[in-house]
């Protein structure tokens, strides 16, 4: 059957499908240079209110075609409700919880970015068919031109925002080259296979041509080699499967020829093998450490993770010694680098298997329906699948960002939704032999928007707060200026309203609180931080403060209390142990300040600090 014939189809679900793609696209697109946080909060929101409203959408679905659903999509929703449903446990798990739903600072991988993702890889995967898979590439491809053509505004110099960037300039909508050239190299990845396709205009093949071009430079000027990568994993991966189901022979050979190759890209990334010179950065090589202490904040908590996007809070303790002297005491890291490990480390075996489980069927059945498929069918089948490996490979270095990761849900969603639809001659003749009645059409216009709306009520009251506490964070920075007394009522209005505000994250909490003090409101500004402390006892940024107070005030007693709650969270922290021995040794405990030195001198000979612990033990 042809495509055509298909696409009669799309009239009922055409403006759900609709607002699938170009919520998908906000997601990505949009930030709020008014907010805190620019992008990964306003993503959050944005996913939510999609997810929300396509949830009744998804739940009349299964409600009109219950009695027909088959062993796979049963299969696939038993995926689904098992991670979240483990995920949702291992979030009540979670020590404090408003990270577990929301997710941590700058990153909001939590319970709630989940959920919504899912729920958008459930209704692609009820909804996309070969016709709604074509508009999936036309809306990548104007995507992928917006993303390319403003890295290229960043790159001349020429960007419309005055970012505070400590990266290359090329950020794109993401606030990360890293994950601008991934998500580049996914999206022109797509629309330069989709030159395969008959079905391409002339305007299409070239706006696909400027995309390729943009989106390469881009890439290469952004320093990144994740971009590269993931752009090479999908182009051999699709070299591999096209030569194979076509001239079976030669596919073999490229197939061989590719491992060798992606074995030895590998071996360079390690620093070994003939590419090392080519393709090792100290980037990658600093993901080994987020890893091993991802591995062994699993191996410590293997039921449920050390947290829902708790990574942080745990790093510094699970953190091998030679980070801190590679990298500095007070480098951190908020996450694993690897999706896998990151869910495996902060939810635990049951949410880290599920996910796992998931995309392995999403894989199996994307092969089986290029081998089954004919034809541009097997081409769109096939430049999708190659496309969700490319998302799967920057996943294995690279943080779950939710500007790339829903590209790769609806990827995932878009191959079991082909999948499912493979026998398109049976699925025509269904769906025009069981035309629901007029009366059956009233109930269903009623349905689904009533439970949409039931979603999206708790979802926009969140949003509202969530929103309020990024612009006030921001507006209390901005118009905070000590010496100018027209603002000093303004910032701290701000800053309040922050600290009053149930859904604001605790590190916009905390930077409010910190204001209030900068402003002269000490008394109430370190009660707000202590509390924050007790809300969570591993927030060594919330440690740090209070020792600072402590000691500024000249509380000797408290300074040594929050230091030795900072060293048992922070063990290599030679800084930390150097002032904790000073400090044992002012309030009269030389055996304690004797001990703390010597263990600077067991890790941290070689360094400054280790000179500095000689000398408060009396040693020249």
């Amino acid at each position: 059957m042809s495509i055509n014939q298909n696409s009669h189809l799309k009239d009922s679900k055409n403006g759900s499908i609709w607002f699938l793609l170009l919520g998908t696209s906000a997601i990505t697109l949009y930030f709020n240079t008014r907010a805190a946080d620019p992008f990964n909060g306003m993503k959050l929101i944005i996913l939510l209110v999609v997810a929300g409203w396509l949830s009744g959408h998804l739940l009349n679905s299964y409600k009109k075609d219950f009695k027909k659903t088959t062993k796979n999509e049963n299969l696939v929703l038993g995926f689904v409700l098992t991670f979240l449903l483990t995920l949702l446990l291992s979030t009540l798990a979670t020590d404090v919880k408003i990270v577990g739903f929301l997710g941590d600072t700058q990153r909001k991988n939590g319970f709630l970015a989940y959920f919504g993702l899912t729920i958008i890889f459930l209704y692609a995967s009820r909804t996309i068919n070969t016709f709604y898979a074509l508009r999936f590439i036309k809306v990548v491809r104007y995507v992928g031109l917006i993303l390319s053509a403003y890295g290229l505004m960043q790159i001349s110099g020429r960007d419309f925002v005055t970012w505070n960037n400590p990266y290359n300039s090329m950020i794109s909508t993401l606030g990360n080259p890293n994950f601008a050239s991934s998500l580049l190299a996914i999206l022109s990845s797509i629309v330069v296979l989709s030159l395969f396709l008959k079905s391409n205009s002339k305007f299409q093949i070239l706006i696909s041509i400027l995309v390729f071009i943009m989106s390469a430079i881009a890439i290469a000027k952004s320093q990144s080699i994740q971009g590269l990568l993931v752009y090479a994993v999908v182009m051999i991966f699709f070299a591999c499967l096209y030569t194979y189901t076509q001239y079976r022979k030669i596919g073999m050979l490229v197939v061989s020829s590719s491992t060798i190759v992606l074995f030895l890209s590998i071996m360079g990334m390690l620093q070994k093998g003939p590419f090392q010179n080519f393709l090792y950065k100290d980037s990658i090589s600093v993901r080994g450490y987020y890893w091993r202490a991802g591995l062994q904040m699993f191996l410590d908590k293997p039921l449920t993770g050390v947290g829902v996007d708790r990574y942080v809070s745990y790093f510094k303790e699970f953190r091998e010694v030679g980070y801190p002297l590679r990298y500095g005491y007070e480098i951190t890291s908020s996450n694993a680098h690897n999706t896998y490990i990151q869910l495996f480390a902060t939810a635990g075996v049951f949410v880290g298997l599920a996910y796992i489980l998931l995309n392995i069927y999403i894989f199996k059945r994307g092969l089986s329906l290029i081998l089954k498929s004919e034809s541009e069918e097997r081409k769109i089948a096939l430049i999708l699948l190659s496309a969700w490996v490319g998302f799967q490979a920057q996943s294995f270095i690279s943080i779950d960002n939710i500007g790339i990761s829903v590209w790769g849900w609806v990827l995932g969603g878009s191959i079991i939704g082909l999948a499912q639809r493979n026998n398109f001659q049976s699925q025509n003749n269904n769906q025009v032999s069981q035309i629901p009645k007029k009366k059956n059409i009233v109930q269903v216009n009623i349905f689904q928007p009533l439970v949409s709306i039931i979603f999206l009520i708790p979802i926009l009251v969140l949003s509202f707060y969530v929103l309020k506490s990024e612009t006030d964070s921001f507006k209390a920075r901005s118009y905070f200026s000590p010496s100018d007394m027209a603002t000093s009522t303004i910032s701290p209005k701000f800053a309040n309203s922050v600290l009053g505000n149930p859904f604001a994250e605790p590190y916009l909490k905390f930077q409010a609180a910190i204001l209030l003090y900068e402003s002269g409101n000490t008394e109430f500004a370190t009660s707000e931080i202590i509390k924050l402390s007790e809300t969570d006892p591993r927030n060594l940024e919330f440690l740090s403060a209070l020792v600072l107070i402590s000691e500024k005030n000249g509380t000797l007693d408290l300074s040594i209390s929050y230091r030795e709650k900072i060293k048992k969270l922070d063990p290599w922290n030679a800084k930390n142990l150097l002032e904790l021995a000073k400090l044992y040794k002012l309030n009269g405990q030389d055996m304690e300040s004797r001990n703390t030195a010597n263990q600077i001198l067991q890790f941290a000979s070689n360094t400054e600090i280790a000179k500095q612990a000689q000398q408060v033990l009396g040693q020249n």
